[in-house]
Parts: structure tokens; C-alpha cells; sequence
């Protein structure tokens, strides 16, 4: 890394000083700790990791170069007389021996620092004694006297001075005598007595050159019988930290830290869900007033509360067993002592080696964190979609087909995976059981609409059918699954609970619990925020069931089948008639179309607020995902060269699995902008768009960002999802 480059990472202009450099790299990185501790995304962690591990090479090319470009008019060895505790001009001899004595000091208090960052600090103060011994012991050779006194000349020109000079002698004052003496013309006068001169100086470079004498003979006694004694001594030679291995170190103590710190996450978010099982668990019965209600809710509430607590659990156990007790992360740890031992003995290149191996294999152990979080929530979803069929097989009697077979077996192979601690292999498993078990649900919700198709034309002609009906629900709660239904003929359908809308549209919904979370934009996470949009507030909210994806085009033709729902317009980029776009959000609908089909399906649109919370969860993120970038493989978007991620059009129906809110819920951000039942303005007329769109950039598909629309707008970018709960009054659909 070069100078000008030293600067610019710093963010500082080229011939700072260094209170500058320093300041700089203070506040960045405070800014750089911060950002690390704050955000979610463990892609964007890394980028800041490295970011911060560049921070100390800068900081030093900085500091060297500031040396070499200190401003005139400061004074240039202020700070290093004052770092050694020596006033200005101090002797060779006392320049060395307050070095030594620091150094020895810095030793006992880097040996008895109780911690990583203690430790730095001392290594930071370190380089700077030994920058100030280096430019204290070479000051007396560069400084050329500018006045007559000896006092300003250096050490050497003192010694030469009182050595080979002799001081000017003082013209003795005018006496009688003396005058008669010079004029009395006798050859041979008695010559006067004169006091001895006395050479301080001389004295010193005597006693100093027997030193330096008596110094050099012991140092070369020592290097000739104990070599070992004599390097030990040259850790006090005034050599500064190689940058390499401040760099290696630096690396390696983050990686480590982050470590301990995504197991101290998994274990609390354990201890958090069972803590929440047990309060729900002892909460009392509701009374007899709203009783099934109140129990339907409080049943619910547990049951999640119990599968997220059965998730974390899962994944504590399969960390603790796979990674965190892994030979990798243990020969991470021991490369990190030894690497430390070896740069203690001045073995700089054995040193970084080590620490390299250890950063390897710390990435590593990261990297496997990342896959075994994804792997469970790829399970998670494997799981919740089996559950959606075997619900919808339940209520309908419906055989398990080939994909629900498949499914079944893919599930189980990736839970032998996971067992194993193979989290790489297991995720297409159970992204692939995923795809047969919706795939089931698809061909299910087909298959009763064939039959109730069916049921209808029966109805009409007026034939009875004393066999068992196909759509009859089995009705007591306990019985099993297996159980044959009783006979339902067609007189006595109205005693028969049909699948219904809502019924196969309920295999969809995710919960999302009450409590607070931050509305609108977040000027320190997000940047500046736009005039439309509500400044960021924590706000209070209550529970409600919404979509996990935007309602596809098969879903939505259903209704337009049944005669409840009027057709998409049909133009440029609409899904409607276009071959092999089924999975495709449906676009080019109105307001009046989506609020339609939700309440089809008993439902209704969310919220501005509800879809808010849903899209960026409790801790104000500004992406569905985290705070990291948009791009390509997490949303479908137009990026900033102007190519779209979708091919100039929407993309199927969950197809970035990576983009997914922390609700689990896929597209909020891109794909199609989607209705909400909330006004834009006091006006009462427009209406809000929220999430962004396949022809909008990285700003547009911001979890705050809001669009207000005509209610009778048709575009190819706007569709909707559906929401289900209470609704508060300054918010309720028309």
C-alpha cells in the first residue's frame, strides 16, 4: 500500500499531519466496530472486517509519511523527548537508558494484559517509543549548530569543541605591574604561575567512550558463548512492528472474536425461545367470555413459539456438535498461540504464516455457520410446507401423489445430512423437498377444484350420490388421518363443510407477532430520506397473518374461473396472457381487482404498516435481507448499468430465496410493487405501493420506501399479496 493510498483509506488529504492520521483512524474505527456490531448480514460483516483489518497498514504508511512531511513551523522532536519523559537536547547515554527502561516497562504490561485489545494498545505504544528513540538518538547528528554557544551544537560537536579547541583565554586586566614588568627590559623573567584549565567535556567522552567500550566487548562476549542471551536482547533494538504481521494478527484476533460471537447469538437466541415457551406455557386459561377464541389464539401463539424454539434448539445442537467442537476450530485457536509465541521470538515470517493458516481456517468455520443457519431454514420451510399438505390432505382426503413421495424422501436424506454436519449438501435437498411439497399443494388445490367443479354440475341436475364426497372434511378433530370419511351424498351437503377459498388459501399465511418495531426511514442506517416518507420511530403494533409470497397468476385465474374476480388488462409486460408465467406474480390489476381476490379468499390487504414490519422485522434493517447492498441474486430489480435482473420483466414467484425478510417472506423488496389497504395523503385518494419493482433501482426497493398510486392504476409492475387480521380504523381498506 502506498502513501497516497494510506491517505485515502483514512479519508484524509495527502500530507496530513499525524494528530490527523491518528483522529482519523479513531473515529473510523469506532465507526468500523460499531457497523460490525449492528448489522445482520454475515456478507457485509466480512466486508467491514476487512475493511478494519486495513485500517492499521494505513495507519502506519500514514504515520511514516507524516514524519517525512511534518509541516514547518512545529516543532519536530517535541512529541519524541516527551515520549521517553527527556527534555530536549538529552545526552546519547540518556536517550538509550530511558528507552531500555520503557521498553522493560511496555514488556510487564503487555505480559499482564488481561486483554486482545489491552494487548494492541501496548503494541501501539510500542512503535511510538520506538519512533521517539529514533529520532531522539539521531536529532544530535542532524542538528548543525546555528549559534556561538555550545549549547545548541549537538553532542559530538560539544565533545570535539572542549577536545581540540582551546577556550578563548581572558585578557588579564591593566595593572602597574604588569606594565612594569613588559616594559623592564630584563631577557629572563620569572615566569607566572597559571591555574590548570579544566575540560568537563573531555571528561565525559572519556567516560562515555570506556562505556560504549565495556558495552561492545560484553555484547561480543555474550553473541560468542550464549547466541540465545543475545537475540533476547535485540527485542529492545528500536525496530517497529512489521506491518505484515500486524495486519496477519489484527485478521485473525477479528475472526476469532466473531466467532465466539455468532455462538454467543445462536446460544441466546435458544435460551430466548424456550424462555418464551415456558412464559406461554404459564400463562392462565382465558376466562369463559371470547374462551375458543382466546384458546384458538393462545394455541397458536404456542405452537410457533414451539417450533421456533425447536429451530434454535436444532441449531445449538448441530453448531456445538459440528463446529464449534470441530479439529478446524481447535487448530485455529493452537495456530493462533503458536503464531503468537513465534512472533515473540522475532520469527516474523513463521509468525504470519501461522496466522494466516489460523484466518483460513476461521473463514472456514464462519462459512460453515452461514450454511448451517441456511440449511435449518431451508429445513424450516421443507417442514412447513409438508405440514400445508398434510393439512390440506386432511380436510379433503387426498392421496399422497409422487412429488409428496419424493419430497418425503429428500426430506429424510437431508436430515441424515445434517446429523452428519454436511449443511453444504443438505440445502438443494431440502430446497428440492421444498419445491415437490408446494408442487403437491399446487396439484392438490387443482384436483378440489376439479371436484368441486364436478360437485356443482351434480348439484344442479339435482342427482344424489350416496357414495362419499370427495370435498367432506372428517369431523371429529381426534380421528386419524387414515380414517375413511363417512358417506355425504349430495341432499345432504349442507351438513358438510366444503374446502373453501380461504381454506386452501391458509396453507400461505405467516404469523407475525405483536409488539414494536421501527416505521418509516432511518437517516443513520439508510442515508438521507425522502420527503414522503415518515421519519424512523419505534411503533407499536398487533399481531397479523400475512402472504409469504405475491399471489402468482394460477392462484389468481382461479378466480377469474369462478366469476369472482375480473380479468388483468392485457398490455406490454403483463403476466395474464403470456405462456409459462403461472409461477409469475400477476401485474397490470387495479386496486379494486387485489382487494377482490383477498377478500375471495378471506382475506384482505395489509396494511402500510403491517407490510412494513413484515418486510424489515424489529431491528430497522433497510433491506428485506440486512443492511448489505442489493443485487441480482437477492431481489429482481434494474441495476445501476440499467440491465435488469428479470430480463426486462418479473421472475417467478420466490425465486431469491436469499432476499427473504426475517419473517421468511420472499419479493418484498422488487418483482412487483404491491397494493396496501392504507391512503398515501390526507386527500383519501390515492393509494400506498410498497416493496419496489423489477423496473426500479436499489433506493426504490428500500423496506421504508413508499409510493402513493390511483386506485385505478394497471401497470406491469404493480401486484399484491394478502393479509389477514384486525384492522385499526386510520387504516382500514374502502
Amino acid at each position: 500500500m502506498d502513501f497516497e493510498r494510506a491517505f485515502d483509506t483514512l479519508g484524509l488529504p495527502l500530507g496530513a499531519s499525524e494528530q490527523d492520521v491518528e483522529s482519523a483512524y479513531r473515529r473510523l474505527c469506532d465507526d468500523f466496530d460499531a457497523r460490525i456490531g449492528r448489522v445482520t448480514s454475515l456478507a457485509l460483516r466480512d466486508r467491514y472486517a476487512a475493511a478494519r483489518a486495513e485500517l492499521e497498514g494505513a495507519r502506519a504508511i500514514a504515520l511514516q509519511a507524516a514524519k517525512l512531511q511534518r509541516p514547518q513551523g512545529e516543532a519536530p522532536g517535541a512529541r519524541a523527548w516527551a515520549v521517553l519523559g527527556l527534555a530536549v537536547g538529552a545526552s546519547p547515554l540518556e536517550v538509550a537508558s530511558a528507552y531500555v527502561s520503557l521498553c522493560e516497562e511496555l514488556d510487564r504490561e503487555l505480559a499482564a494484559a488481561p486483554t486482545d485489545a489491552l494487548r494492541h494498545r501496548c503494541l501501539e505504544a510500542r512503535a511510538e517509543i520506538d519512533s521517539a528513540y529514533q529520532w531522539c538518538a539521531a536529532t544530535p547528528l542532524a542538528v548543525e549548530p546555528t549559534g556561538a554557544g555550545a549549547a545548541s551544537a549537538g553532542y559530538e560537536t560539544q565533545v570535539a569543541r572542549a577536545t581540540f579547541e582551546a577556550p578563548p583565554a581572558e585578557p588579564p586586566a591593566a595593572s602597574p605591574a604588569l606594565v612594569r614588568i613588559l616594559a623592564d627590559p630584563d631577557p629572563h623573567p620569572r615566569a607566572r604561575a597559571r591555574r590548570p584549565r579544566r575540560r568537563p567535556m573531555r571528561r565525559l567522552a572519556l567516560a562515555t567512550s570506556l562505556l560504549l567500550f565495556a558495552a561492545g566487548g560484553s555484547l561480543g562476549y555474550v553473541w560468542w558463548t550464549e547466541p540465545e542471551r543475545l537475540h533476547q536482547l535485540t527485542r529492545y533494538l528500536p525496530l517497529p512492528p512489521d506491518p505484515e504481521l500486524v495486519e496477519a494478527q489484527t485478521g485473525a484476533e477479528y475472526l476469532r472474536r466473531r466467532v465466539a460471537e455468532e455462538r454467543h447469538d445462536i446460544q441466546q437466541r435458544a435460551e430466548e425461545a424456550s424462555e418464551r415457551v415456558a412464559r406461554l406455557q404459564a400463562e392462565p386459561a382465558p376466562s369463559a367470555a371470547g374462551a375458543l377464541a382466546a384458546r384458538a389464539r393462545s394455541e397458536d401463539t404456542l405452537e410457533q413459539a414451539q417450533a421456533r424454539s425447536s429451530l434454535a434448539q436444532h441449531l445449538l445442537e448441530l453448531t456445538e456438535r459440528h463446529i464449534f467442537s470441530s479439529n478446524a476450530l481447535a487448530e485455529a485457536y493452537g495456530r493462533m498461540e503458536l503464531a503468537a509465541e513465534l512472533a515473540g521470538a522475532g520469527k516474523i515470517n513463521r509468525a504470519v504464516a501461522a496466522y494466516s493458516e489460523a484466518r483460513a481456517n476461521l473463514e472456514a468455520t464462519l462459512a460453515s455457520l452461514e450454511q448451517a443457519e441456511s440449511a435449518l431454514g431451508a429445513r424450516y420451510e421443507a417442514v412447513d410446507a409438508r405440514d400445508a399438505w398434510v393439512a390440506l390432505a386432511k380436510s379433503a382426503g387426498l392421496e399422497p401423489s409422487n412429488a409428496v413421495l419424493e419430497g418425503g424422501q429428500r426430506l429424510a436424506a437431508a436430515d441424515s445430512l445434517l446429523e452428519a454436519g454436511n449443511f453444504a449438501a443438505a440445502v438443494p435437498e431440502l430446497r428440492q423437498a421444498s419445491q415437490n411439497f408446494r408442487t403437491a399443494i399446487d396439484d392438490g388445490r387443482h384436483e378440489l377444484a376439479a371436484r368441486r367443479a364436478q360437485f356443482e354440475a351434480e348439484r344442479k341436475t339435482q342427482r344424489p350420490r350416496e357414495e362419499p364426497h370427495p370435498l367432506a372434511r372428517a369431523a371429529p378433530e381426534d380421528a386419524s388421518a387414515d380414517a375413511p370419511l363417512p358417506p355425504v351424498s349430495a341432499m345432504d351437503r349442507a351438513d358438510v363443510k366444503l374446502v373453501t377459498a380461504m381454506d386452501r388459501a391458509d396453507v400461505k399465511l405467516v404469523t407475525i407477532p405483536a409488539g414494536s418495531f421501527v416505521y418509516g426511514c432511518d437517516a443513520g442506517a439508510g442515508g438521507e430520506c425522502p420527503a414522503s416518507e415518515a421519519p424512523g420511530q419505534r411503533t407499536e403494533l398487533a399481531a397479523f397473518q400475512i402472504d409469504r409470497t405475491e399471489v402468482r397468476v394460477s392462484e389468481y385465474r382461479r378466480c377469474v374461473e369462478e366469476g369472482a374476480c375480473a380479468a388483468p388488462a392485457v398490455a406490454s409486460g403483463c403476466n395474464w396472457n403470456a405462456p409459462g408465467r403461472g409461477d409469475h406474480p400477476i401485474n397490470c390489476i387495479d386496486w379494486d381487482q387485489a382487494a377482490a381476490y383477498c377478500g375471495w379468499v378471506g382475506k384482505r390487504l395489509p396494511t402500510e404498516q403491517e407490510w412494513e414490519k413484515a418486510a424489515r422485522g424489529t431491528d430497522g434493517r433497510i433491506y428485506p435481507w440486512g443492511n448489505d447492498g442489493p443485487s441480482c441474486d437477492v431481489a429482481v430489480m434494474t441495476t445501476a448499468s440499467g440491465a435488469g435482473c428479470g430480463e426486462s420483466s418479473t421472475a417467478p414467484v420466490a425465486s431469491r430465496d436469499r432476499g427473504r425478510s426475517p419473517y421468511g417472506l420472499f419479493d418484498m423488496a422488487g418483482n412487483v410493487y404491491e397494493w396496501t389497504g392504507s391512503f398515501y395523503d390526507s386527500s383519501g385518494v390515492a393509494r400506498v405501493l410498497r416493496g419496489g419493482s423489477w423496473k426500479n433501482d436499489s433506493a426504490a426497493i428500500r423496506t421504508s420506501h413508499r409510493e402513493g398510486a390511483l386506485p385505478n392504476l394497471r401497470d406491469a409492475s404493480v401486484g399484491f399479496r394478502c393479509a389477514q387480521g384486525a384492522l385499526v380504523a386510520e387504516t382500514r381498506a374502502r
